[in-house]
């Protein structure tokens, strides 16, 4: 008996949504490769400025992080159903986020990056920063709810004398990233930090201020950022490699 032609066609190398329109411009076959290349497309990922809206920070922290961001824009206009689909297909090439988090990222796509997104009039103005709020949507996933980093990997907060080598240093490795090799408490940690400059001068501002006040790194004297400080540091824009070597210079 002769199959069908459905039966005959192999599988389409794009994720498709519900009306069968692809939701990807890359081939899924390649996505692999592009979560073993995350730092190397950060760079390009800073280019691509997403529509502003709550927990847009979010995606910027989740999805730059590994690649860049011109699916996102290229796929606008799915459904926050879609959405989900493509969330759904990610979780097998590494994809993990709290449930929570996926909710605000989809509340995002599915709102900002969806079939009707919202006059840029109308996207209500963002609440003072919450530098525990920003901890949770951007730091856990490296350093853990508790600062206390993953052996081996990512470097603990708690504890971690870096916070203190200059008032202004750890601005400069959120804005601009770390790459190299540091050592924190007798461990040696080798991963590569990306740049957070998708975050506001106030929002960075806020988690370093609660970092610097958290996990018993209190009462080291030094006076709270402000969003002016951090848009000082963001003028004089430093490679991942040249904050590492500013750590040296300040050890």
């Amino acid at each position: 008996m002769g199959r069908g032609c459905g039966e005959c066609l192999p599988p389409p190398l794009f994720p498709t949504d519900s009306r069968n329109r692809p939701l990807f411009r890359l081939p899924v076959l390649l996505l692999p490769a592009v979560a073993l290349v995350c730092a190397a497309d950060v760079a390009g990922a800073a280019d691509i400025e997403l529509p502003p809206g709550p927990h847009r920070d979010l995606v910027y922290g989740q999805c730059r992080t590994c690649h860049d961001l011109q699916y996102l824009v290229d796929s606008a206009g799915i459904t926050r159903d879609d959405w989900d689909a493509v969330l759904n297909d990610m979780r097998q090439y590494g994809l993990r986020i709290p449930p929570e988090q996926r909710a605000d990222i989809l509340d995002y796509l599915g709102t900002y990056l969806g079939p009707e997104p919202p006059p840029a009039s109308e996207v209500a103005e963002a609440a003072p920063a919450d530098g525990a709020a920003v901890y949770a949507e951007q730091c856990t996933a490296c350093h853990q709810a508790d600062g206390s980093g993953v052996p081996g990997q990512f470097p603990p907060l708690a504890g971690n004398p870096d916070l203190f080598l200059d008032r202004l240093f750890p601005v400069q490795v959120v804005l601009n990233g770390i790459e190299g090799p540091v050592e924190v408490a007798g461990t040696t940690y080798d991963s590569v930090m990306p740049p957070f400059d998708h975050l506001s001068d106030a929002a960075i501002a806020a988690v370093i201020n609660h970092v610097r006040s958290s996990w018993g790194n209190e009462g080291q004297g030094v006076e709270p950022l402000t969003p002016a400080d951090v848009a000082s540091v963001r003028e004089k824009p430093l490679t991942p490699e040249q904050v590492h070597a500013r750590r040296a210079e300040l050890q």
